[in-house]
């Protein structure tokens, strides 16, 4: 019993070396990017998140009425600079329009614990009067939404 319970614990350790986890995110130009998803899955959030997308020179935003949260988008989300949008899952998500997926509206401190500080710092410089930041459940599908 010791031998396999040694066997596991080297096979868990060799799974997170080869998957390359990491508990940090990234930011690509205005793209704030949640880490890649954890190698056996995991929960998230039940609130559904979004809005139209908007870009203002710095700062992607889902706009909701009159209150814009900062964004941080699921793994493999990048910036396109020409014309702006964020590339996702073969689509190109540009300001103007409404997108929807599985997540949560966090405080900075929260989104230090799941994505790290440099995605927490620059959604702060991006924060409005709610003190929310928007954020799409790791590994998340975002979808379109047509009006």
């Amino acid at each position: 019993m010791k031998r396999l319970a040694g066997l596991v614990s080297v096979v868990l350790a060799m799974a997170l070396v080869v998957s390359g986890c990491s508990s940090e995110g990234s930011v690509d130009g205005p793209v704030l990017i949640s880490p890649r998803p954890p190698l056996l899955g995991g929960g998230g959030m039940d609130a559904e998140v979004g809005g139209t997308l908007a870009f203002d020179g710095e700062c992607l935003h889902l706009v909701h009425g009159d209150v814009e949260y900062p964004v941080v988008w699921p793994h493999g989300a990048s910036w396109q600079t020409d014309p702006p949008a964020v590339a996702l899952d073969g689509q190109f998500l540009e300001p103007g329009m409404s997108v929807s997926g599985g997540g949560g509206y966090l405080d900075r401190d929260r989104i230090e614990q799941e994505a790290g500080s440099q995605v927490a710092d620059a959604a702060q410089s991006c924060i409005g009067a709610t003190g929310e930041i928007a954020f799409f459940n790791i590994g998340s599908q975002v979808e379109v939404v047509s009006d």
